[in-house]
């Protein structure tokens, strides 16, 4: 009766939508992650109990808002984590920024949770790891009862595989 209600110029869009909507209901597709809805300050002390208390595996993603390359990183990250249906946790953590924002943009919808820094920046960025001066996206690999790993810009196709693999 469907098909008798639309031309066949309309159908095509109504079985596409139909047919992504079976593949998500039988878990095809990967589940839609919902935006963080509270925005957490982040300090030197933040940074330790993060990586002390890490149960799952995390990949943190340190952005700033005037970082061109940040959006894509996260994105990209994001997409590999529900595309896997890895445990491994998506956090970001804004060098700058307000709040309420940060809670208002898009590009940070993927993450698990949401960050920014709190206290002086230089502290915070020495604490995170005392050879990073500031340049974003700076990514870290946080894995229970293994140091932190880090990479600067977005990490090559190899190692995020490995990242999220490890994550299984």
């Amino acid at each position: 009766m469907f098909t008798l209600l639309c031309t066949k110029r309309c159908r095509t869009p109504y079985r596409a939508a139909i047919l992504l909507l079976c593949a998500w209901s039988l878990g095809c597709l990967p589940p839609v992650m919902a935006a963080p809805q509270v925005v957490e300050g982040f300090d030197q002390a933040g940074w330790r109990q993060l990586v002390a208390r890490v149960s799952v595996p995390a990949i943190v993603v340190f952005t700033s808002e005037a970082c061109a390359y940040c959006p894509g990183a996260i994105a990209r990250i994001a997409a590999s984590l529900a595309a896997s249906r890895s445990r491994t946790q998506l956090l970001v953590v804004s060098v700058d920024g307000d709040d309420a924002v940060l809670l208002q943009e898009a590009k940070y919808a993927g993450a698990n949770r949401l960050f920014v820094f709190r206290g002086r920046s230089q502290a915070v960025r020495y604490a995170v790891n005392p050879a990073w001066r500031g340049m974003t996206p700076y990514i870290a690999y946080l894995s229970p009862k293994a140091p932190p790993r880090f990479v600067l810009g977005e990490p090559d196709t190899q190692t995020l595989q490995g990242w999220i693999t490890a994550g299984r």
